[in-house]
């Protein structure tokens, strides 16, 4: 089996190969090294056609993944390939006005990432710091094309950093609002037929009764930061009458448990196990436990609790 650095050499030469044979005549490969939110630097290959501003994106570590698991590498250029002439096909499809409609702020998004995990990712982008080392950057959000804010880009729309969190705060609450499922419920039921237990009533939650509570969006997808909307943290303590735990599962969602009779180094060690044996390493989102006491987000370490940060990492 080859190492990586042979398999990328013979995966693209193949790949330029199936390029003359069935692509595009006058499009080229870009070799690039790309820093992906979650998961470092890795091995672009960028697909260049003249007269096309799009160029599709594809990562030879994920075709270093199927290979692995027994693909040939023919089989991989072959499918690299077809991917590519596809999703060119729809670009084509775009006209300037679609590209205008994809960076109208409706379309802005938030995600919310851990600031030690993607320190060189996010050196030229706007972040805003929530606190706890924890940080939102903003999208445009177009379904099949989108595109994360840079500093650079974030100039040329003349906002302020400011400004372009405020609107894409705005756009993520509407488009994707908070749920709280039941923990046990979340794992027996569909999503749709749990209940959403941040709505109705100022009916508490009975806390102690099962273990724990799941809280996401909408969408079930990049939904951590909800913790985040306006009011979340006072409602679910509201409900659970009193402060609460926080323990990151993933960017998609957080475990919720009432401060009550729980062992923070206990629950810090199933976050820590999970995240090595469960949870995908890109939708890791961090390997600390959270404590929320006061309406305020505080990091918990094995002798106690970190005090909470007001604009600086923990």
């Amino acid at each position: 089996m080859l190492d990586l650095l042979r398999f990328k050499k013979e995966f693209v030469s193949l790949c330029r190969d199936q390029l003359c044979e069935s692509g595009p005549g006058d499009m080229v490969i870009e070799e690039r090294k790309v820093n992906k939110a979650q998961r470092g630097m890795l091995n672009g290959m960028l697909f260049r056609k003249e007269g096309l501003n799009c160029a599709p994106t594809l990562y030879v570590e994920d075709f270093y993944k199927a290979y692995k698991a027994g693909s040939s590498i023919p089989d991989l250029s072959h499918q690299a390939v077809e991917t590519v002439v596809r999703s060119l096909g729809m670009a084509n499809m775009l006209s300037a006005e679609s590209f205008e409609r994809l960076a109208d702020p409706v379309n802005y998004r938030v995600r919310l990432l851990y600031k030690n995990r993607n320190k060189e990712y996010l050196k030229d982008k706007p972040a805003l710091d929530v606190g706890c080392g924890l940080v939102f950057i903003a999208e445009i959000d177009g379904g099949e094309y989108g595109a994360v804010f840079t500093d650079t880009l974030l100039k040329e729309t003349g906002m302020s950093r400011e400004e372009l969190f405020d609107k894409a705060m705005e756009s993520t609450i509407s488009k994707y609002p908070a749920v709280l499922h039941d923990l046990a419920d979340s794992v027996c039921s569909r999503p749709e037929d749990c209940e959403n237990l941040l709505e109705g009533p100022a009916v508490r939650a009975p806390a102690g009764t099962g273990p724990g509570y799941v809280l996401t969006n909408s969408s079930f997808y990049w939904g951590a930061g909800v913790l985040f909307y306006p009011g979340v943290i006072d409602r679910i303590h509201e409900l659970l009458d009193g402060d609460f735990y926080v323990l990151p599962s993933s960017v998609h969602e957080l475990i919720i448990m009432a401060d009550e009779d729980q062992d923070p180094q206990q629950l810090t060690d199933l976050v820590r196990s999970a995240n090595r044996s469960v949870v995908k390493d890109s939708e890791i989102l961090a390997d600390d436990l959270f404590v929320c006491r006061a309406g305020k987000l505080q990091r918990v370490s094995f002798g106690g609790v970190v005090p909470a940060c007001a604009g600086t990492v923990c």
